[in-house]
């Protein structure tokens, strides 16, 4: 009778055991889709860059054409019209600003566009995290 009761422990470890190293192979194998074709899963967060804003008054500030790429030195004291902006740039047209990025107002939870900031902006003739800068006509 001891005799089997011995087998039986013996056996019920062997197969214990078994299980552990089948569970932790299974555990290392999980992998993501990209993972198994080779790919690295990176996450990018565009970063936010300084804009001028060249248009006339005929101009739409949210036209992305209308930006370049650095400060301004045309910025003023009058509030007529936007001069500058932090903006991403466009990831299609990395020569223009993206007007479609979206950006989280202080005190808020709902994100919004960079377009609908600076429109907002451009109307109260009030700076935000977005519009930094105005300048005269």
């Amino acid at each position: 009778m001891r005799t089997l009761v011995k087998r039986f422990i013996s056996t019920m470890s062997i197969g214990v055991m078994a299980l552990g190293i089948s569970f932790s192979a299974n555990a290392q194998s999980i992998k993501s889709e990209k993972e198994v074709k080779g790919e690295k899963e990176v996450k990018t967060v565009a970063a936010n860059q300084v804009w001028s804003y060249h248009g006339t008054s005929s101009d739409s500030p949210t036209d992305p054409s209308k930006y370049s790429l650095g400060p301004s030195d045309e910025c003023g004291t009058r509030s007529e019209t936007i001069c500058q902006i932090n903006a991403p740039a466009n990831p299609s047209n990395p020569s223009q600003p993206d007007m479609t990025a979206l950006v989280t107002p202080p005190g808020s939870s709902t994100p919004t566009t960079i377009a609908l900031r600076i429109s907002t902006a451009n109307s109260s003739k009030t700076p935000n995290e977005t519009v930094t800068d105005f300048r005269p006509f």
